[in-house]
């Protein structure tokens, strides 16, 4: 089989790839690596989370979102309380630092968008994320 740099699928790569190496040369300065960083905004978004749910959307398996959480801890970025109701679990938060910490994550985000929507007209733009729609559906049917 050979490859070629002109299919869509090399093209999809080679952005992935570009955009995890931007990502985590920014995440690195906060001194978070991806799942870290991840975990936050997931947390963020889904306030008083249990580690099942984090471990879903992450893929990942239960012993190393607890591994993650650890070290969030360490840094003080979360906090995990066990609900009167509910002994057996602890849910998870963010501290004031973890949110602090969200803003800069969305910032990186933000600021990689914006140098890639500005190398397109608005038209190019839109029609860009128009083909990005109908690849993933036709990825997702695979």
């Amino acid at each position: 089989m050979t490859f070629n740099k002109e299919d869509i699928t090399e093209k999809i790569y080679t952005l992935s790839v570009l955009q995890q190496s931007y990502v985590g040369e920014h995440l690195r300065t906060l001194q978070l690596n991806s799942l870290q960083a991840r975990s936050l905004t997931y947390v963020y978004k889904h306030p008083a989370t249990i580690q099942r749910g984090l471990a879903n959307y992450l893929g990942k398996k239960q012993a190393t979102v607890t591994n993650i959480l650890k070290i969030l801890e360490e840094k003080q970025l979360i906090y995990r309380e066990i609900p009167k109701e509910n002994e057996r679990q602890k849910n998870i938060y963010l501290t004031e630092q973890g949110k602090q910490m969200v803003i800069k994550i969305e910032e990186i985000f933000q600021h990689l968008n914006e140098e890639l929507c500005s190398t397109f007209s608005e038209e190019e733009h839109h029609l860009f994320l128009e083909q990005l729609k109908k690849a993933e559906k036709a990825l997702e049917n695979v």
